[in-house]
Formats: structure tokens, sequence, C-alpha cells
């Protein structure tokens, strides 16, 4: 069974995924937010398709930011954002919808 791996992004360079991936970044004040332990396993249930789509998951853990899921596209600007954990297949037709992908499907 595949597995998500988180990547804090404090330690990553957003301009080198840009063209290349379509990040998920879950935002929260802690870790310990039962939201983000909720996000993760919805997303841990579908790592095969964020691998598919080129989908990393990040994470943002810092104090006064609330929780938020933020999808970015490949030109890395925010497509959505979400106050709420969201199911994988929401972010998936999302980005199934995007042109960028459809060309990637129909390669």
């Amino acid at each position: 069974m595949e597995r998500i791996v988180t990547i804090p992004l404090a330690e990553t360079d957003m301009s080198n995924l840009r063209g290349k991936a379509r990040p998920v970044v879950i935002v929260a004040d802690r870790e310990l937010d039962p939201r983000v332990g909720a996000q993760l396993q919805m997303l841990n249930a579908a790592a095969h398709g964020l691998g598919e789509r080129d989908m990393p998951v990040m994470t943002d853990f810092r104090a006064g930011q609330g929780f938020e899921v933020r999808l970015i596209g490949k030109d890395g600007t925010v497509k959505r954002r979400f106050a709420d954990p969201v199911p994988a297949e929401t972010l998936f037709a999302i980005v199934d919808d995007m042109p960028m992908r459809q060309d990637e499907m129909r390669d």
C-alpha cells in the first residue's frame, strides 16, 4: 500500500516545483490539529492518485494561521483554498479539469 510523505513547506523551494508539480499544502496552527489528521488520512487513502497527478503533500505549521488546504497548480498559483479537510476525489476532479492535466492524460 502506498503512503504519502509530507514535506515541510519551510524546507521547500516552491520555484523548483513550478512546471513539475501541483502541491497540496496543509496549513494549520499546530500539527496535532484533528483536521490535519483527517486530511492526511484522506490523502493517504488516495496516495496512488496523488502520485499520478504530481501532487506532493506539504505542511505549514505556524501559530496564528488557522486551518486551510491549498491546491497549487503547476504554474505556482493557488487554484483553490478549503477551510475544512477536503476529500482527495474533490482535489482530483479539480486537477483533472485543468488544461495542463487534460494534455497529460491525452499523452
